[in-house]
């Protein structure tokens, strides 16, 4: 490197732009500027890269879902109209943002500096329903102190557990239940929360399966027991949402038998675009020390959806969150990224 501007020599910045080209899929041009633009340190340039993409993704979704509302608005003598006989401010929403996402809180390591950076993103995107994993008493204090404008719902008492959160004036909260897994070594367990919002019923189930490979076979006890879960809610006409960290592999899906039949993958629902398929992905997070050449890159964290007959959900977007290191440290807010979904309500 040189002293002075810390750039590489021709055989590193070759080297540094193959391996940039092999990542992201992209030419030798748009990897030297976005290495140039970043030091040449690579893990830099694909965090930037990487952010950049998903948040042009999201803006042009963004930019077509504001124009289809614009086309539905009604005209300006409906808005007075509205205005006067009240309807317009009494009517459901037809549209909320949901995240779910498991932020680390074992991991103590700018553990208040990283929650506060999850708290602002979920301020920032309104999202109207949060599923947390991995939060604990400390970190939950610290988020219902910040996030006084949502309803929040523990799981067990314990050392960590999840946690549901609505937003007040969006998604109202109905009743709660926790059900545990019998076999559970981890004091994994689900949150069950009924809501509605409008005439659209939710039955909202967070949960963390058993993590590591070694416990697949208790995971797959844990995912069955919540399928069931979900088929009886869905019979009392409940759209149901059941997701969090599932710590899952595809073949333990296959296990189960695949998805029951009327229910879906939301990432795959909003075209199971490969950009925001992986949520533990230590290629480019490197919140975790991993040692080795070779970085896993998992899809651990899922949310499934079955709709309702009547009233239905349906997912329209997917995207993740988190992308971005918490400013002053070198740490993202969590080791796994969040999802993020912008789900469709038919308020009938």
């Amino acid at each position: 490197m040189s002293d002075d501007e810390n750039i590489p020599d021709g055989e590193t910045a070759n080297k540094l732009v193959k391996e940039f080209e092999g990542v992201t899929d992209t030419n030798s041009a748009l990897a030297q500027q976005y290495l140039q633009e970043n030091g040449w340190s690579l893990e830099k340039s694909l965090d930037v890269f990487f952010a950049d993409k998903i948040k042009d993704q999201d803006a042009a979704m963004a930019r077509r879902l504001q124009q289809e509302t614009e086309d539905n608005q009604p005209s300006e003598k409906s808005i007075e109209d509205g205005l006067n006989d009240g309807t317009l401010t009494t009517m459901a929403p037809t549209e909320l943002t949901m995240i779910s996402w498991n932020i680390d809180g074992l991991d103590l390591k700018n553990i208040r500096k990283r929650t506060k950076g999850v708290c602002k993103i979920i301020e920032d995107e309104k999202a109207d329903i949060v599923f947390l994993q991995e939060v604990i008493p400390e970190t939950l204090d610290y988020i219902q102190s910040k996030l006084s404008g949502y309803e929040c719902t523990r799981g067990v008492d314990g050392d960590y557990f999840v946690a549901t959160l609505l937003r007040w004036g969006r998604v109202y909260k109905d009743s709660s239940k926790i059900v545990s897994f019998p076999g559970t070594m981890m004091g994994r367990h689900i949150l069950h929360v009924k809501a509605h919002c409008g005439q659209v019923k939710f039955d909202l189930l967070n949960t963390h399966l058993e993590s590591t490979a070694e416990h697949a076979e208790q995971r797959i006890l844990q995912l069955k027991q919540s399928f069931k879960i979900m088929a009886e809610s869905s019979a009392a006409g409940s759209n149901v949402i059941f997701g969090g960290d599932l710590n899952l592999r595809d073949k333990e899906l296959a296990a189960c038998g695949g998805l029951p039949a009327g229910t879906t993958d939301c990432w795959e629902d909003c075209g199971a675009r490969q950009l925001v398929k992986y949520t533990w992905d230590m290629t480019r997070n490197t919140n975790l020390e991993w040692q080795g050449k070779f970085k896993p890159r998992c899809r651990f964290d899922r949310l499934y959806l079955r709709p309702s007959r009547q009233f239905a959900v349906s997912a329209m977007h997917f995207g993740l969150v988190g992308l971005q290191k918490i400013q002053g440290t070198q740490s993202f807010p969590s080791d796994h990224w969040g999802l993020m979904v912008k789900l469709k309500l038919n308020q009938g």
